[in-house]
């Protein structure tokens, strides 16, 4: 994969049990993406810092009510504004987990706590991470009826200057995968992709 990194602390916690037979294949159609207001307003400057690098890039700046398509492009999701960003990224992983056959479902995702690593405070108290949480419901996608619903919550701690230099960039992209990878492993019931 692109970005993978291994977050320290991750968890999946059902809230509606998933209604699939296990190990029965499935492939995911698509998704909707909400964001609550606060985690709205939390993204504003990652929002902004990605407009910069597309701008820096001599891109031109994207419809914000557009997802881009095409090939994998580690380096350009970073320039893209995390609503767009996060469902090629999520695509990304599907592809890898081949969950693109099987019985048809459809996601809808609420993601509720983003938030990066302070590096001043990594350094000095030795902890901080990034967080990214969210709910997940999971949709037979030809009846409309939900199969279940669970909660998704990555957290990547860096501790001290090693931790912070370990950390690197793409910070979003990194949690966006992470997410992808526990929304796969949870909803296909397998630890590993096929």
């Amino acid at each position: 994969m692109l970005l993978a990194t291994a977050a320290e602390a991750r968890q999946v916690t059902p809230i509606q049990p998933l209604n699939l037979i296990a190990g029965q294949p499935v492939r995911i159609t698509g998704m909707d993406l909400d964001f609550t207001p606060e985690l709205r307003a939390e993204l504003t400057a990652s929002e902004a810092k990605a407009a910069r690098r597309r701008a820096e890039a001599g891109l031109a700046p994207l419809d914000p009510h557009s997802y881009p398509s095409g090939p994998r492009d580690g380096a350009l999701y970073a320039t893209m504004p995390f609503k767009q960003m996060f469902p090629l990224v999520i695509r990304d992983v599907i592809r890898d987990w081949k969950l693109e056959e099987g019985r048809p479902v459809f996601l809808r995702i609420t993601l509720d706590r983003y938030k990066t690593a302070d590096a001043a405070i990594a350094i000095l108290l030795a902890s901080n991470s990034d967080i990214l949480e969210g709910s997940v419901e999971v949709v037979d996608a030809t009846t409309a009826a939900s199969l279940g619903s669970f909660r998704v919550k990555v957290r990547n701690s860096h501790g001290g200057w090693g931790g912070m230099l370990i950390r690197g960039g793409g910070i979003r992209e990194k949690l966006a995968e992470e997410f992808g990878l526990e929304l796969a492993r949870h909803v296909s019931g397998r630890k590993r992709k096929g």
